[in-house]
């Protein structure tokens, strides 16, 4: 009986491992499968691999019962793995309340289902980190300069973001509000909620601190002010696949992956109030050859954001290259997809292809400025399913948070400013949506070689479009209430192609502004009479073929 007991004990423990293998094998092949057929060039991803040993957390002396403090068994189980060359660290079912935990090369890092890690807000829990740049708190899930790592399983990564987070009084019903400014501090205006005491003093003696004379001892008192950790942050990194795991509650921005070369990202869950402060969703930034697909995101941010910036792009050309995102889920954010605002470290090739987005601000938003802005070419949007957004559908905008507030843009920031070339939206569909599309350039900048091919938008107010070149919409449908339909100023080389179907009345185009050049309706079923041309646009700039 005895020999049979440790026969089945080998057995479920062969399984185990099994598990931790089998699925690299098939996850790889989902890859291979998902990278074919690119609009742009090909390329592949090897998915990170692991040894056959499993290191468990408990076999250190981690308790799951939400008092202890397991962050030395944690990351004492993570470097013993590391050393010994790799295999998987496994957080079985429990509630396991840690510090920071920092990964390390060759580690699979598994959360069991049942296995829930929530994270100490305590101060003597989370170090401060001095970059000489600024104060922060350590990333909860941290790691630089890595190879071949992984976070998977069924489990729950919880950042205890409710005792670190602000919130705006707007954001909350009275009720509400009332209950949880029963601790904490207010900001003198009363429109923002702190949940530690001491918040503002430690804000105000921040700006005057010189940072890189301080040492740890006077870090304390600074503390109640400093910006919020990250719920997940690796850089660096060579191999990374995060795979079946949800983020929850975080303090700041949950997912803030950066220079990873080779990342995978499968049904991955952020969770998080629609109400939380900063808390972007899926965060990548100076990545290449990434693969997102499967992942679910509810958050108080930006849902799936791309972000380059040219410090961390190390001279590349493109910081953020090679990134397809397929078969996501995004609901409350405030963009579905999103582009910026940190664009200058430049952007090449990406794809987003069959998403659902449902109840976020805006749908599609590619946002940047002067002082943060970059290249970005070469994006394809296609098979996109949109519901009830409370912004626009599709938003280009070139001035979000500007750095810069006199002269033209190019004399503001010569090669920081934004730089929108070769966007391709095809197969996009929204029933609900505050506008359909709006395309904003500045002054001295455009959005450039844009194409809208079977896109239909039922919206409260319909398309506009400024500093706007070589802009192309077939087969677009825009169901309206309002008039004008279309709305183009200083805008050229504007094409409306195979259109059949618009607002039985009202304006459908109103071409303003003697810079509107070239507007040519091809194949379309509007009546010449409604399209009005105002405010010194010439006749003889618009066409109908």
């Amino acid at each position: 009986m005895k020999k049979h007991i440790l026969t089945t004990t080998a057995l479920l423990f062969a399984a185990f491992v099994s598990a931790q293998n089998v699925p690299t094998a098939e996850i790889q092949k989902e890859v291979d499968a998902h990278l074919q057929n690119l609009p742009f060039a090909s390329f592949s991803i090897k998915v990170p691999s692991f040894g056959a040993k499993v290191y468990n957390i408990k076999d250190a002396g981690a308790v799951g019962d939400g008092v202890t403090v397991n962050t030395e068994a944690i990351n004492g189980t993570i470097k013993k793995c590391s050393e010994a060359g790799g295999g998987t660290v496994l957080v079985p079912a429990g509630l396991w309340k840690t510090g920071p935990i920092t990964m390390m090369s060759n580690v699979n890092l598994h959360l069991q289902a049942g296995a829930m890690v929530v994270f100490s807000a305590d101060p003597k829990d989370n170090p401060i980190v001095n970059t000489g740049k600024e104060l922060k708190v350590m990333p909860l899930i941290n790691g630089t300069g890595l190879k071949n790592i992984a976070i998977t399983g069924k489990g729950i990564f919880n950042g205890n973001g409710s005792e670190w987070r602000p919130i705006k009084r707007e954001k909350l019903p009275e009720k509400q509000w009332k209950n949880i400014t029963k601790k904490g501090e207010l900001s003198p205006d009363g429109k923002i909620w702190y949940p530690v005491k001491g918040t503002m003093a430690a804000l105000e003696n921040l700006k005057n601190a010189d940072i890189k004379t301080l040492d740890k001892s006077q870090f304390e008192a600074y503390r109640p002010g400093l910006k919020r950790p990250y719920l997940i942050n690796i850089e660096k990194t060579e191999g990374m696949l995060v795979e079946g795991v949800t983020f929850m509650n975080s303090p700041h921005i949950t997912n803030m992956l950066r220079n990873i070369d080779g990342l995978v990202m499968k049904d991955v869950k952020v969770l998080n109030e629609w109400w939380f402060q900063n808390a972007d969703g899926l965060d990548i930034s100076v990545c290449r050859n990434v693969l997102m697909y499967d992942c679910t995101v509810n958050t108080g941010d930006d849902g799936i954001c791309m972000k380059s910036s040219k410090s961390s792009a190390s001279g590349r050309q493109f910081g953020l290259e090679n990134i397809v995102i397929k078969d996501c889920k995004v609901y409350h954010a405030h963009g579905g997809f999103v582009i910026g605002s940190n664009t200058d470290g430049g952007m090449n090739n990406i794809l987003v292809q069959n998403c659902d987005f449902s109840w976020s601000d805006v749908g599609l938003r590619v946002k940047s400025g002067a002082g943060r802005g970059g290249r970005v070419q070469n994006i394809y949007i296609q098979d996109i399913y949109m519901k009830d957004l409370s912004g626009n559908a599709v938003e280009f905008e070139l001035t979000y948070k500007d750095a810069a507030v006199e002269g033209t843009a190019v004399d503001k920031k010569l090669d920081l400013v934004p730089d929108f070339d070769s966007f391709f939206f095809k197969n996009i569909y929204c029933d609900g949506a505050k506008g359909a599309i709006v395309i904003g350039g500045t002054a001295d900048l455009n959005v450039k070689n844009v194409t809208f091919d079977n896109v239909h938008i039922k919206a409260n107010s319909g398309v506009t479009t400024f500093r706007s070149e070589n802009i192309t919409f077939n087969n677009v449908t825009i169901d309206t209430p309002v008039s004008p339909t279309f709305s183009l100023n200083k805008s050229v080389n504007i094409a409306f192609k195979n259109i059949d179907k618009a607002p039985a009345s009202g304006v459908y185009a109103k071409i303003l502004n003697p810079e509107t050049k070239n507007i040519t309706f091809e194949n379309v079923k509007i009546d010449k009479n409604r399209v009005e041309i105002l405010n010194g646009a010439e006749t003889s700039q618009v066409k109908f073929k």
